[in-house]
């Protein structure tokens, strides 16, 4: 063995662990590069799902709006006029000239003698 042969075989028993070295190091700084795109990723996905949910539940909301609260305001409108009719209508019992054989009046006053709490308005 010569001396180039020494040189060489003590260049390769160098370099290899340090190439290996340089190879690990370069490899995983591709990787974290990597990692680091896919959780970038992720929260972007995170926050689109996010805006997503709001966006149902905002659409759930208009949704109920249409179809529960708004029918039943109207249904509540309508009983609070036939209400104020059957109160202007009670209140011209007592000058009703049939007043003493009233059939309403006579049953209006039972349901108050059964039930008294029931004329008090509810707040």
């Amino acid at each position: 063995m010569g001396i180039p042969e020494i040189i060489s075989i003590i260049a390769a028993i160098v370099t290899a662990p340090f190439s290996s070295w340089l190879t690990a190091k370069l490899l995983r700084n591709k990787y974290d590069a990597e990692v680091e795109g896919l959780r970038a990723q992720v929260e972007a996905s995170k926050a689109d799902t996010r805006g997503d949910e709001l966006e149902n539940v905002k659409n759930g909301m208009s949704i109920l709006m249409e179809q529960v609260v708004e029918p039943l305001k109207k249904e509540i409108n309508a009983i609070r006029k036939e209400l104020a009719r059957l109160r202007r209508a009670v209140e011209k019992v007592n000058n009703c000239p049939h007043v003493a054989a009233c059939p309403v009046r006579i049953e209006l006053q039972r349901a108050e003698e059964c039930e008294p709490r029931s004329r008090e308005p509810t707040r």
